[in-house]
């Protein structure tokens, strides 16, 4: 027996302006109304020559049981859908994470982990030595993500988030040796 909804990829790739409402989607559902960032900011973040702006796209492929009881290839629907974005903002030599979002049914896959490693690589490309983020401090996941992902808590910032809620100011250090290696992958 086949599960009807089997995820069979993951691509993740740089985003497009046609990736906006998509974007969006994620945006509103991902943050509480006086957090989430307008159509207009996404826009800029899109056509900004100093973002970087990365999309997870997954391909769901939906098949028939009698599909694979026979092992034919039969009738299949597949369906890509952008469950996750990060943007990242390169002055070089630095670079900052100013935003992720994963979709709320996606979460806890490593697909937050893809896009920062993503970003991570084309900040290096582009001459960024080292990454900075601030993170809401009672975030675990994402502070526990970020960790995962080689960056070092800092500081804190007070009220950066509205009274009485802080920031943690989080950095990852020599993203050159990342793009090194990265360049000896794809060779």
């Amino acid at each position: 027996m086949i599960n009807n909804d089997v995820l069979v990829g993951r691509t993740v790739r740089r985003a497009t302006l046609a990736d906006l409402e998509s974007i969006m989607e994620l945006e509103r559902a991902g943050f509480d109304p006086a957090e989430q960032w307008a159509a207009a900011a996404w826009t800029a973040e899109l056509t900004g020559d100093d973002r970087r702006v990365v999309v997870a796209e997954t391909g769901d492929q939906v098949a028939s049981d009698q599909m694979a009881d026979d092992h034919e290839l039969g009738d299949q629907v597949t369906d890509a859908r952008i469950v996750g974005v990060i943007t990242v903002q390169v002055l070089v030599p630095e670079s900052d994470l100013l935003r992720v979002v994963v979709a709320a049914d996606q979460r806890r896959r490593g697909i937050a982990g893809e896009l920062i490693d993503a970003a991570v690589g084309l900040a290096a490309a582009d001459g960024a030595r080292w990454m900075m983020l601030e993170v809401r401090y009672d975030n675990d996941a994402a502070i526990a993500c970020y960790g995962r992902a080689g960056f070092e808590q800092l500081t804190t910032r007070d009220d950066y988030y509205g009274p009485g809620s802080h920031a943690l100011i989080m950095k990852r250090y020599e993203l050159a040796a990342e793009a090194a290696r990265g360049a000896g992958q794809a060779s």
